[in-house]
């Protein structure tokens, strides 16, 4: 067997890292610790939660599919101080990464592009409604 190299802390790619360092910062943070503590929240929320890509929808236990704008409304009613653009982003990184156990890889790369679609659909929907919001004075 051959030695081990013995990394200098230099050599690490975590040492000297702005972005690590900035991310380090802001985890620390007040904000960073809430925005933790809402991703663990609905983390929990949403065990036991499918998804059907081809309707949209999301299938919650002991209850009816609801689409992403009744899903964001359910949990503002269970976390009323959350703020709704963050239980959105965090969604839509679910349903992004859904990732079922028992999909074949026919299935999985099937749902990886209507979730794509789906999320971008979205995305677009919504970028498209905060301009027609604006006036020409705002």
């Amino acid at each position: 067997m051959g030695r081990q190299r013995k990394e200098h802390p230099q050599d690490s790619i975590f040492a000297d890292n702005p972005f690590l360092d900035g991310l380090f910062e802001w985890m620390d943070s007040p904000e960073g610790q809430n925005s933790i503590a809402i991703r663990d929240a609905l983390w929990d929320l949403l065990e036991g939660v499918q998804l059907d890509a081809k309707k949209r929808k999301l299938i919650w236990p002991e209850a009816e599919p609801l689409d992403l704008e009744q899903s964001i409304r359910r949990v503002q009613k269970e976390y009323p101080d959350f703020p709704r653009d963050e239980i959105e982003e965090f969604l839509l990184d679910w349903i992004d990464s859904y990732d079922p156990e028992n999909y074949s890889q026919a299935q999985l790369d099937e749902l990886d592009s209507l979730t794509e679609r789906w999320v971008a659909d979205h995305l677009r929907k919504k970028k498209a409604s905060k301009k027609q919001k604006r006036t020409r004075h705002s």
